[in-house]
């Protein structure tokens, strides 16, 4: 492991003077460096992860039963599995074996508030969208089908299986680690390469990963090998979408909470497609106006400070 210097040249790429999708909050620069042998480390044990839970799903689901049975459905194997990851490959391989802090993966303390806001507020008006095109319609409102089916507290444990699971993994490995790892790694290749180009190259190298990763989902799923390129566009630009989030805010919940809404939004109604309308202007929003948000709500400065 070594932490490299803050110097004025990485600054400009990463820093709020830079010019990378405008003003940006991701401080690149006051992270700890991840040796190389941490960063392949965790991309293998990532995919390997994910190969194994997809061969093994039927026995593990078996296994996990009786705790979903106990718990009314409140939690699942999305979420237990990806808590062990959690362990497994932040906390062993990115803390233990490479030496970094937890606030060098995001993991900021003082970020969860603002992440905790975002999050229910674009679930708020998630739902009252959906309730408002119901009216216009001229349609009865009723409880979303899904609730009616399977209960509030499946409903439920499938929301925390993405907030308190899946994002929250996905988003510590491939965004918060893999994406400003590379970035350090590139900006020292041989050929000159400015920081702004290493900060795009390690976004676009980290959502391939990520994409890639979804491969054994995908085949596990049914979708035919010459068919993968249709079905992998998607995690590839959502991916993208959620490393720009992150990039932009600096903040790992605000990420981790969209993520989770797009993933599961917890539908109170069904109201079709149009639901995706909030989800959509949440995004640009904080994407194209972050700074102007945080002044707006008062919060002084977009990058939390770090605990100690």
């Amino acid at each position: 492991m070594s932490h490299e210097p803050d110097t004025g040249r990485d600054r400009d790429a990463t820093g709020d003077d830079g010019a990378v999708f405008g003003r940006i909050a991701l401080d690149v620069d006051a992270l700890r460096e991840a040796s190389w042998a941490t960063v392949v480390a965790v991309v293998i044990a990532g995919a390997a992860a994910v190969t194994l839970f997809h061969l093994t799903l039927p026995a593990i689901s078996d296994a996990l039963l009786p705790v979903f049975e106990a718990t009314g459905g409140l939690v699942e194997v999305t979420l237990l599995a990806n808590l062990a990851f959690v362990v497994v490959i932040v906390g062993g391989i990115v803390l233990r074996f490479g030496g970094l802090r937890p606030r060098d993966v995001g993991l900021v303390r003082e970020a969860v508030p603002l992440g905790i806001g975002i999050t229910a507020g674009t679930w708020l008006l998630v739902q009252v969208t959906g309730v408002a095109a119901l009216i216009l319609r001229g349609e009865s409102l009723a409880l979303a089908d899904s609730l009616i089916r399977f209960g509030v507290l499946p409903v439920l444990g499938g929301f925390l299986g993405q907030v308190l699971g899946n994002a929250l993994y996905e988003e510590i490995v491939y965004r918060a680690f893999l994406l400003p790892q590379l970035a350090k790694k590139f900006t020292r290749l041989p050929r000159s390469v400015s920081p702004r180009t290493a900060v795009l190259l390690a976004l676009l190298a980290s959502q391939v990963i990520f994409t890639l990763v979804h491969v054994p989902g995908r085949l596990a799923g049914g979708v035919e090998v010459g068919d993968l390129p249709v079905f992998l566009a998607a995690p590839f630009v959502l991916g993208v979408l959620f490393a720009l989030i992150y990039v932009r805010t600096g903040n790992l919940f605000v990420t981790v909470g969209l993520h989770a809404l797009i993933n599961d939004p917890v539908l109170l109604v069904d109201a079709g497609g149009v639901v995706v309308v909030p989800l959509l202007l949440v995004v640009l929003a904080v994407l194209f106006a972050w700074p102007s948000l945080m002044t707006w709500a008062g919060v002084g400065g977009s990058r939390p400070e770090p605990s100690s």
